[in-house]
């Protein structure tokens, strides 16, 4: 092949080269399409939380769970009625929770023996933990207006704190109470609480207690509310509840408890003369002695027993108090004395029970009416004014009426006589109210 044809087929095999090299143009790419401007999604609203219930009461100090209840946690628990009566005698109704169940839920150290309520003003009080618990009937009320305050029925009324907001838990040193300013008080009462022998127990149990000296003048319940309105005396215990409302009423006493009762029976000798024994009701007794003018020695002495026996002649066609007949002979003494008259003269007359229990042996007398619900013989203790006489020993009275009540005065009351006439004389009512006995 010849120089030429080489070249030209060399040039050839270059410009295929060339031309495959260089391929068609790109088409020129479409503009690019701006994304759409992001939209901010309307902000949701922001969740409000839901309130927290505020503390109502809590129960703090020597427990092993301190507790913190709102109202209404504390209003679903289980729940009672509570009456209470005030120092006029009057009685309310209240709701509310056992403080006993309160303060069991934060269960107590071994050691703790003290209660102290705390009230939303500042205000406290103080009761022993064994006391509170042992109280069937203590609550924390509702209050109307919200909140609670503490019912604690026959407690002395610096305990019935309103507003209470906290339970204080603790461990007290019992110190010895410091002796009174003024040691001596003294008690205007009924002879049937010194004839029966109660007194002799309870007495000296105030006076160790306390360090007061208790001067007692036993006289018949009519002179005993005498002396309270004259300022004569410091403290009544009494047993005539129609005449004591008065004194209430009028400011001659200040603060009135219900203490305890008993039954008057209506006495007489074996022989029976005028047929009474186990009739169901006084005025009929009291109807057939009149008829048979048997001897009946009242006390005429405007004591509660008199007042009491001169009440249930009103329900007889008789009146021998007005008409002083020669069978009904009036002895002016107090119930142990006109007792034993009555057995000299084997004559009828009424005494409280506690009294002719304590006498019966050396009595010719027996029981032959008694269970008459009229028969209820019921005694308060009541303090005298200090407002009125500034004299009184309002503290002393004060002291002696909280003694009266005390839960432990309470079971010296209900064992007094057992172990020895094989029945109480006395039945502790300091946990009760006047309506509760039918007053």
């Amino acid at each position: 092949m010849s120089r030429t044809i080489k070249l030209f087929l060399f040039m050839g095999v270059i410009l295929s080269l060339a031309l495959a090299a260089c391929g068609p143009t790109a088409p020129t790419a479409a503009p690019a399409t701006e994304a759409p401007a992001m939209t901010e999604a309307p902000a949701e609203p922001a969740m409000t939380e839901a309130p927290i219930a505020e503390v109502a009461l809590k129960v703090t100090g020597d427990v092993a769970k301190e507790q913190a209840w709102t109202e209404d946690e504390v209003k679903a628990m289980n729940t009672l009625d509570v009456e209470s009566t005030n120092s006029k005698g009057e009685a309310s109704t209240y709701t509310g929770v056992l403080l006993s169940d309160l303060i069991s839920a934060a269960e107590p150290n071994a050691d703790a023996n003290m209660v102290t309520f705390v009230a939303d003003d500042g205000y406290s009080a103080e009761i022993a933990l064994d006391e509170l618990m042992a109280c069937a009937d203590c609550i924390a009320s509702f209050r109307n207006n919200g909140g609670f305050s503490t019912v604690l029925p026959g407690q002395g009324g610096k305990l019935q704190v309103k507003g209470v907001i906290e339970i204080q838990i603790s461990v007290a040193e019992m110190a010895a109470p410091e002796p009174p300013e003024n040691t001596n008080i003294i008690l205007a009462t009924t002879t049937s609480t010194q004839d029966s022998g109660l007194l002799d127990v309870l007495v000296p149990m105030f006076e160790e207690q306390t360090g007061y000296v208790v001067q007692t003048v036993a006289v018949g319940t009519g002179a005993a509310l005498a002396m309270g309105q004259e300022g004569n005396a410091d403290v009544l215990l009494v047993h005539a509840p129609a005449s004591e409302i008065p004194l209430m009423e009028s400011g001659d006493c200040k603060d009135r408890f219900l203490v305890m009762h008993n039954d008057f029976v209506i006495v007489g000798p074996a022989a029976d003369p005028a047929g009474i024994k186990g009739k169901a009701t006084a005025a009929e007794a009291l109807s057939l002695i009149a008829e048979a003018e048997a001897t009946f020695i009242s006390r005429g002495d405007d004591s509660g027993t008199n007042k009491k026996e001169l009440s249930l002649w009103t329900e007889t066609d008789y009146s021998p108090n007005d008409d002083k007949p020669a069978w009904y002979i009036e002895s002016g003494q107090g119930m142990g004395n006109t007792l034993v008259i009555a057995s000299e003269k084997e004559a009828y007359t009424m005494t409280d029970r506690a009294t002719y229990l304590a006498n019966q042996e050396n009595l010719d007398l027996e029981i032959l009416v008694e269970g008459d619900a009229v028969l209820l013989n019921v005694y308060h203790v009541m303090t005298v004014n200090p407002e009125k006489w500034d004299a009184v020993n309002y503290d002393g009275g004060l002291a002696f009426a909280n003694f009266m009540i005390d839960p432990a005065t309470q079971d010296v009351i209900r064992e007094f006589g057992v172990a020895e006439f094989g029945q109480p004389l006395f039945f502790p009512d300091a946990d009760k109210t006047d309506a509760d006995l039918g007053l």
